[in-house]
């Protein structure tokens, strides 16, 4: 028996990936409860409350300017003028005439933008408020009062609103993909983690790597049915009893204790052969066994692996044949 040292014996690389491979389905189920869970997160946060919603139209406003050789006029009705008119007398004023008493003049300020892109002939007006019928109102009084605007001022023939819209809701860019693939990409690490955890912590008996890490006593192999393993088992077993007599085989249970008349057997034993079931008992466990064991004066010589799957048992040594 040798003092357990599992961080100087490593990992059994192979065991741990053939270990892993059974866990696909648990790592594939949880990212994919990681992506769901990733659209749900974006799906609240992204649901934006009735009061807090913004709702926007626009106009096209064509600018017929008087004639004017110099072409001063053109140069001071840029975007950025166009943007202070629309906030200022006399424009305000005008829309706000066109508008009930319950409309603040602040409240129109906030939602009008004012915006010429290539052509300084055509303004875009947009307007942008909390709820619909208020931002079609808003938009519906400023085109009326930039026609009447263009009737008053000497820099222009006619100041035509040419396109309008109704209000609708405004929609941010989704991001729902993204949302789902780190939803996804947390699911599948935190997965990976958690089986990588698992498996650093788990030191049940599968392999004999898992027996030496406990004890040098030899090997006697695995027990199950099958050509091969239970062979090399049974040979073992044979010649062992030729060389010392009386050898008893004691199949070791993890949650059941020695009991005194078959301790006494095992103390009388030639030689002691210890199966423990593959995957159901720890190392530690074993190493607490083994030594009960000298303790009682049990001669062990070896010990072997029962109920073996057999199919890890192919894959981890490549294949065994008869």
């Amino acid at each position: 028996m040798r003092e357990l040292q599992y961080a100087d014996a490593g990992m059994d690389m192979k065991k741990y990936m053939l270990c892993l491979f059974k866990k696909i389905p648990f790592v594939l189920v949880t990212a994919v409860l990681g992506a769901m869970l990733g659209a749900l997160v974006y799906t609240v946060v992204r649901t934006v409350p009735e009061s807090e919603r913004e709702y926007s139209a626009f106009s096209k406003i064509y600018l017929d300017f008087a004639a004017d050789e110099t072409g001063e006029i053109y140069q001071e009705y840029n975007g950025y003028t166009w943007n202070d008119l629309m906030v200022t007398d006399p424009i305000l004023d005008l829309t706000m005439a066109n508008l009930s008493a319950d409309y603040a003049r602040e409240e129109v300020m906030a939602a009008t933008e004012a915006t010429i892109l290539s052509d300084l002939r055509l303004l875009t007006v947009t307007i942008t408020t909390h709820n619909a019928e208020r931002t079609d109102a808003i938009l519906a009084a400023t085109d009326r009062a930039l026609e009447s605007y263009g009737k008053q001022a000497k820099e222009f023939i006619e100041v035509q609103t040419i396109q309008t819209t109704q209000a609708k809701l405004v929609v941010a860019d989704s991001r729902m993909v993204q949302a789902v693939l780190v939803g996804l990409l947390i699911g599948l690490a935190l997965s990976l983690l958690a089986v990588n955890l698992y498996y650093v912590m788990d030191d049940r008996i599968r392999v004999a790597s898992d027996v030496r890490k406990v004890t040098n006593m030899s090997f006697f192999g695995y027990l199950l049915a099958g050509d091969g393993f239970e062979r090399d088992y049974e040979n073992h077993i044979v010649y062992l009893k030729e060389r010392l007599g009386n050898v008893q085989v004691y199949d070791a249970v993890q949650e059941a204790p020695l009991q005194g008349e078959k301790l006494e057997e095992l103390r009388r034993a030639d030689g002691v052969v210890l199966t423990v079931p593959y995957g159901k008992m720890h190392g530690t466990y074993l190493s607490y066994l083994l030594e009960q064991l000298a303790t009682q004066e049990c001669n062990v010589c070896g010990v072997a692996i029962r109920d073996a799957d057999e199919k890890f048992l192919r894959m981890y040594y490549g294949g065994i044949k008869a």
